[in-house]
């Protein structure tokens, strides 16, 4: 199909050395998108979008990989060109079929409760399971696999905890690792990271660790294999979510104030629940020093509120209108948050 973003953005590409014109200097004008091109993701996003709304599938305003159909009710999340959708079996059929008419297709299964349904799929490579009591959802377990391989810790004596906060010294007068140790250091820690985003359990290790990814040291290496030894002894982490009514989204946000002893940065650390399930949690640094907890806990709450609109926003893409709560132990975050002016907060306001 002939995408208009290219009649807006022309794209022109060499000819092959076979082709007459290039002797003469002409160029080749494209009609379609190919990869490598920048606006190829644009007009593929453009391209599918235009055929659900065909459909009669609304595109979602917070997300616009969100969409929903009302009447047939539908929801589909795309990701590249993998589409997740969710909705009664006849009504997924004929999506199907109404989509087979313009692209070629493979699925890659269908959860659910019937006898010829899948219990057992992988979304984004990550493992999701239909049970009786609700679904199953777990990282990629190759992730814990080639972390254990590539740090040479098969075998290795587990322990109990993922990482320990440094010393002083450690932090501030570790050596400098030598220069070819730097690429599989940062290979090993990036994957860490992103096994992290379905690892709650790793998240403050992972995050720290990631943090020397500039200038990497010996006891960024010593972190690294701790939480190697960790995931030894604790290969897996499965959330089940079983079936529940819930009517609130709550963000529950908490603060390491000046945690950090060579920067003196707090963290951030906080999850989103809706009702029993687990949806989101994270641990992240602090981009300014903070000068008491009391605003360490102020920036965890903002974050922790901002998160939590962004998923309510999301909910309602999907059709469910849900009122929002944020929690926090710190009572100075609760009197900042429900003052009027800045009076002595002024530097809050000016640096943040």
């Amino acid at each position: 199909h002939v995408l208009h973003v290219l009649d807006v953005n022309p794209v022109y590409v060499d000819l092959p050395h076979e082709d007459p014109g290039k002797a003469r200097g002409m160029v080749g004008l494209l009609l379609v998108h190919i990869y490598g091109t920048r606006a190829a993701a644009d007009g593929w996003h453009c391209e599918y979008s235009n055929l659900l709304e065909e459909m009669g599938f609304v595109r979602g305003d917070a997300s616009a990989c969100i969409f929903r159909h009302r009447h047939r009710r539908i929801v589909c999340s795309v990701h590249g060109d993998d589409f997740t959708s969710s909705g009664p079996k006849r009504e997924l059929d004929w999506m199907k079929r109404k989509m087979e008419e313009r692209y070629e297709l493979t699925e890659s299964g269908r959860l659910g409760p019937g006898p010829t349904d899948d219990k057992e799929v992988k979304v984004l490579n990550r493992v999701v399971r239909w049970t009786s009591q609700g679904v199953e959802y777990e990282a990629d377990p190759r992730h814990v696999e080639q972390i254990i391989r590539d740090l040479e810790l098969l075998g290795a004596k587990p322990v109990t905890t993922p990482g320990l906060k440094p010393t002083f010294e450690q932090a501030c007068h570790s050596k400098l690792l030598h220069q070819g140790k730097l690429r599989p250091f940062r290979a090993i820690a990036a994957r860490a990271n992103y096994l992290a985003m379905d690892r709650p359990d790793i998240q403050y290790a992972a995050k720290e660790i990631c943090r020397w990814m500039s200038a990497p040291t010996e006891a960024s290496v010593v972190a690294l294999k701790r939480l190697g030894r960790y995931l030894q002894g604790n290969p897996r982490l499965i959330f089940r979510y079983p079936w529940q009514s819930a009517e609130k989204v709550d963000a529950y946000s908490d603060t390491d104030w000046a945690g950090c002893p060579k920067t003196r940065k707090s963290t951030n650390g906080g999850c989103l629940m809706i009702g029993a399930h687990l949806i989101k949690s994270w641990s992240s640094t602090q981009a300014v020093i903070s000068l008491s907890s009391g605003e360490a806990e102020f920036y965890g709450v903002v974050k922790a509120s901002g998160i939590g609109l962004g998923y309510q926003a999301l909910l309602e893409d999907l059709g469910w209108s849900v009122p929002l709560r944020v929690w926090t132990d710190s009572t100075a975050t609760l009197g900042i948050c429900g003052r009027s002016g800045l009076g002595k907060l002024r530097h809050i306001d000016t640096r943040a």
